[in-house]
């Protein structure tokens, strides 16, 4: 009865050194597919901001730029 019970657990060890084996090749494996040049989570910097300043008097100035064009945010 004793030498059942090792094997047993000697098996359900084995089974789950095998799973974890598995699980974290295909972890890595998954990792490796992973485009490191992905656009996800990157900012786009194609456009340029004018820095706008007030005046002396302190009024505001509007500004319009065509160089943002027309996909830029607001």
């Amino acid at each position: 009865m004793r030498r059942r019970k090792l094997v047993a657990t000697a098996g359900a060890l084995s089974v789950t050194a095998f799973a974890a084996t598995v699980a974290i090749g295909a972890n890595f494996g998954l990792v490796g597919q992973a485009e490191p040049s992905s656009p996800v989570g990157r900012l786009d910097d194609r456009h340029r901001v004018a820095v706008v300043s007030a005046s002396a008097t302190g009024t505001g100035r509007v500004v319009t730029s065509p160089a943002l064009g027309p996909d830029a945010d607001d």
